[in-house]
């Protein structure tokens, strides 16, 4: 088994790899992803620290072991996060960025493109391929290859899994409609979406993500130059240009977050002093048990009936605003 000391990551086992693959993990577009959170600003103040490099190391494998000769799948697989932005999910919607639509640019570029031929693969088939349910994505409710490493990946560096990934993977299929397993499998990752879901939805770490949001936009005031770099820059290069701001609430914000974040109060209350902020989108897809999409169970709704009880809004302040 040949292994390559760029391509790895911790949970699941090493898998072959064709040239291109190497190719493509070494183009600044997927390498750039090394330096992004897969948890955005929840990385600042969690145990959850992954980047979404690793996380599409992860995904590629698990590509690789369920459909090794599908070179589609697997180039998708490398490529479908390239778009993200600094801070991933935290910034883009209240900075009305379009991630997808990103990374189908970035597809498009002749660094990429170039390997892709060497695969006989179009660039415009990958994006096709995105665009459409598939096992990288899911189809209809059925949980899929992308979301299942999330779960797995961040449950993990949460310490919230009782069962190695590789040792749980051992019991999970996945077929063209998406990932399908035994009851007791399927509940034990119903239970994992959960606590995830818990973890980067908790009042604390929406909280960074929207004050986050909010420095970007007021240094953006100071300085919309940079606004153009933004989608090519990293956590790192952005958190540099707010601790620089010519803006004494941007630097505020990001020394509070980095620094005091048991300053960032956090409260449900509709009125009175804050920025205002509700959940992100709740995940609803999930396994197929013996046929049938486990959500739709009795046991199953149980367990994800706890999503429906994180659907709040909160305001959040810090002292200097």
């Amino acid at each position: 088994m040949r292994r390559n000391p760029i391509i790895v990551e911790p949970l699941y086992k090493e898998v072959e790899f064709y040239p291109w693959e190497v190719k493509l993990f070494q183009t600044s577009y997927v390498r750039r992803l090394k330096y992004l959170a897969h948890f955005g600003g929840g990385a600042y103040v969690s145990p959850v620290v992954h980047s979404r490099y690793e996380h599409t190391v992860g995904v590629w494998k698990l590509a690789a072991v369920y459909f090794p000769n599908d070179h589609l799948l697997r180039a998708a697989a490398i490529l479908h996060d390239i778009g993200h932005l600094p801070f991933s999910h935290a910034v883009e919607k209240t900075l009305g960025y379009n991630h997808q639509a990103l990374t189908e640019e970035y597809i498009q570029s002749p660094e990429i493109v170039s390997i892709l031929h060497t695969a006989n693969l179009e660039p415009s088939d990958i994006i096709h391929y995105l665009r459409l349910p598939s096992p990288l994505t899911g189809t209809r409710n059925i949980l899929g290859l992308d979301h299942l490493d999330s779960f797995l990946r961040d449950t993990y560096m949460s310490g919230k899994i009782e069962e190695i990934p590789s040792g749980l993977i051992k019991r999970i299929h996945c077929s063209e409609r998406g990932i399908e397993t035994d009851e007791q499998t399927g509940l034990q990752l119903l239970r994992l979406i959960v606590q995830d879901h818990e973890l980067f939805l908790s009042p604390l770490l929406l909280a960074v993500d929207r004050l986050l949001a909010e420095a970007i936009s007021l240094y953006w005031k100071y300085d919309e130059k940079n606004k153009n770099a933004f989608t090519e820059q990293t956590d790192a290069d952005m958190i540099a240009a707010l601790k620089a701001s010519q803006n004494s609430k941007v630097r505020d914000i990001i020394h509070t977050i980095l620094y005091q974040p048991e300053q960032i109060n956090v409260h449900q209350n509709s009125t009175g002093k804050g920025i205002s902020f509700g959940i992100r989108k709740v995940y609803h897809k999930s396994p197929i048990v013996n046929g049938t999409l486990l959500s739709e169970t009795a046991k199953g709704k149980e367990i994800l009936n706890r999503l429906e009880r994180l659907k709040k809004e909160y305001k959040v302040n810090i002292p200097s605003l």
